[in-house]
């Protein structure tokens, strides 16, 4: 070669959605890459004006720091960043992990 590194698969990786994680819905013996998203979103059919998709909000950052966690604790993956992003009026949180090295 020429020294370039080998080109990326096309397209982004899954983004792994916290709930399935925590159910156990998702296979994380199974999960090959190196980097991992997961993503934390309010649950369908609350309505703002009642206060519940609010309090959602916050049960959202809990499920989402209790996944970074777990997985952590059972999988040795380490948090890179989290950030939220707004859709409308729903706010959805992801986190970035990393495998950490084996050395």
């Amino acid at each position: 070669m020429n020294g370039q590194p080998p080109l990326l698969p096309a397209g982004p990786g899954r983004v792994l959605d916290v709930k399935a994680i925590l159910d156990g819905t998702v296979d994380m013996r199974t999960y090959s890459r190196k980097y991992l998203v997961i993503c934390a979103q309010p649950r369908r059919g609350l309505a703002w004006d009642s206060g519940l998709l609010k309090a959602d909000h916050h049960g959202n950052l809990s499920r989402l720091t209790s996944c970074i966690e777990w997985l952590d604790v059972h999988f040795g993956w380490e948090l890179v960043s989290v950030f939220t992003r707004q859709v409308d009026k729903y706010y959805i949180h992801h986190a970035m992990l990393r495998r950490r090295d084996s050395n």
